[in-house]
């Protein structure tokens, strides 16, 4: 019975750093993807191999997870902002339980005036393509070169190091 608080801080250890560890490792080369606009027009990352693309990968079922940072980010959009780098928001659609047409019309309010590209992933083809594991229930980030490498991405709940990291990173791009 001692022994039963050192076994489940063990397993709760791994299971944070398993959520820690998936995806695959960076920096990794990642060809361009053919999404959907929100208008359901087939379309790819206009962006891919010409600018730095800053992508947040959401699923709309976790879509409050990192709330506080998104809202951070959103506030320091004139220090972030670059002729460098295109934002992108693509709704990963596959994996939530609401009705697609009511996600697309709610990320069409919700982005509409903001500097970013807004897409959606009918199918997990950008998960499956870049190898970025089970993004089912999370908010996923990502920072992809114009030289076509995945040099950031974190998903689930950010720890301060994440976030630090993720500034970092965009700071070398700008």
């Amino acid at each position: 019975m001692r022994w039963l608080p050192v076994i489940v801080a063990v397993i709760l250890a791994g299971e944070a750093a398993a959520q820690q560890t998936q995806g695959p490792v960076l920096p990794v080369r990642v060809d361009d993807v053919e999404l959907t606009d929100l208008d359901k027009n087939p379309t790819g990352l206009a962006d891919y191999g010409s600018k730095h693309m800053m992508i947040f990968y959401v699923d709309p079922d976790a879509h409050r997870q990192n709330r506080e940072f998104q809202a951070e980010i959103e506030a320091r959009h004139p220090e972030l902002k670059s002729p460098n780098i295109q934002a992108y928001a693509i709704i990963n659609l596959k994996d939530t339980i609401l009705p697609n047409a009511l996600v697309r019309a709610i990320a069409e309010r919700r982005t509409r005036g903001q500097p970013s590209v807004n897409l959606a992933d009918n199918n997990r083809r950008l998960s499956t393509a870049w190898g970025l594991g089970d993004c089912n229930g999370k908010f996923c980030l990502l920072f992809v070169t114009r030289e076509c490498e995945l040099v950031y991405f974190r998903t689930g709940v950010f720890t301060e190091q994440d976030k630090a990291d993720f500034y970092d990173t965009v700071a070398k791009y700008q």
